[in-house]
C-alpha cells in the first residue's frame, strides 16, 4: 500500500512529470553502467566512454572496440519494457504525467507506449547527421546485423572499419551519420535540457525514478524542481543523492511501486 500523504499528493496534482535513470532500466534486465557488473567494470569509461577516447582504442585495439559495440547493445536488445515503462505510459494516456524525462538511451520508455519522451543522452537506436542533423532509427534486426558483421572481422583493422562506415553512411547532405548518444566530453542536446528543466519548474508533482542523482547536468533537474516547489516523490531501491531533497522516499522497486499509482 502506498503510504497516505503519499496517495493524495498524487491525487492532487494535475500536472505529472517522470525523470527516470539507469535502475528503471535495470529491473528489465539492463545493468546499470557503474554497477558491479555494469560496463564500465569491463570497459573503462575514459577509453570506450568518449569519441577521442574510441578513436584511440580503434587503432591500437580496433577488437576490444568491437567486443564494447557488442556488449553494449547485447542486454538492451534483449530487454522488454518493464511494469515501471508501462504504468509511466498509462499515466500518460489518461493524462495524468505531461512527460518523461529519462537519461536512459534504451528506448524503453518508447517501447512501452510513453510519446512524450525527452532523451537527455539521446538513443542507441537512432543515428544523426553530423552535418544537418537528420536522423534515423536502426531496427532490431539491422543492428543484430551489424553487430554479427563486427564479430565476424574481427582480426582485421581493415574489415572493422569497412562493417563501420557501412553502418555510418552519408547522408543526402553528404555529412556522415553517427549514434545520437552523448559521449563523455559532449554537452547534452540544449533544446531538450531546457525543455527539461521548463518541464520540472512547471508540474505539481516530480517523480524521480531509479537514478543516482550523481550524473551531471542532468543530476541538477531534481533541485530546479525543488527550487520551483514542485513536489518530489523518489522511488528508489536505496537512497540517491536525491533522497535530502524529495517530499517523499519510497524504497522499493519501481517495477512493483509506480503500477499502484494507478490504482488510487
Amino acid at each position: 500500500m502506498l503510504p497516505d500523504e503519499v496517495v493524495t499528493l498524487y491525487r492532487r496534482a494535475k500536472r505529472v512529470a517522470a525523470f527516470t535513470g539507469a535502475g528503471i532500466s535495470e529491473e528489465s534486465g539492463i545493468p546499470t553502467f557503474r554497477g558491479d557488473s555494469g560496463l564500465w567494470v569491463k570497459y573503462p569509461p575514459e577509453k570506450f566512454a568518449s569519441v577521442t577516447g574510441l578513436l584511440r582504442m580503434f587503432i591500437t585495439q580496433p577488437d576490444r572496440v568491437v567486443d564494447f559495440a557488442i556488449d553494449f547493445y547485447r542486454m538492451p536488445l534483449m530487454a522488454e519494457p518493464n511494469p515501471a515503462h508501462y504504468a509511466l505510459a498509462e499515466m500518460e494516456r489518461t493524462g495524468k504525467l505531461i512527460a518523461v524525462i529519462t537519461q536512459n538511451v534504451d528506448n524503453l520508455h518508447q517501447r512501452a507506449g510513453s510519446k512524450n519522451v525527452l532523451e537527455l543522452h539521446g538513443n542507441m537506436y537512432r543515428l544523426r547527421c553530423m552535418r544537418c542533423g537528420k536522423h534515423r532509427y536502426m531496427a532490431k534486426d539491422e543492428i543484430e546485423g551489424m553487430l554479427n558483421r563486427l564479430q565476424q572481422a574481427k582480426g582485421s583493422r581493415i574489415r572493422i572499419l569497412r562493417v563501420v562506415t557501412g553502418i555510418f553512411k552519408r547522408c543526402e547532405c553528404g555529412g556522415r551519420y553517427r549514434v545520437d548518444m552523448v559521449f563523455f566530453g559532449e554537452p547534452l542536446p540544449q533544446d531538450v535540457l531546457f525543455e527539461a528543466e521548463r518541464i520540472v519548474q512547471e508540474v505539481d508533482l516530480l517523480f524521480v525514478i531509479g537514478t543516482s542523482g550523481v550524473v551531471y547536468p542532468a543530476a541538477s533537474l531534481p533541485y530546479i524542481a525543488k527550487d520551483a516547489g514542485t513536489k518530489i516523490i523518489e522511488i528508489n531501491p536505496v537512497a540517491s543523492a536525491v533522497t535530502q531533497i524529495a517530499d517523499h522516499f519510497l524504497q522499493g522497486k519501481a517495477g512493483e511501486i509506480l503500477p499502484k499509482f494507478l490504482h488510487v
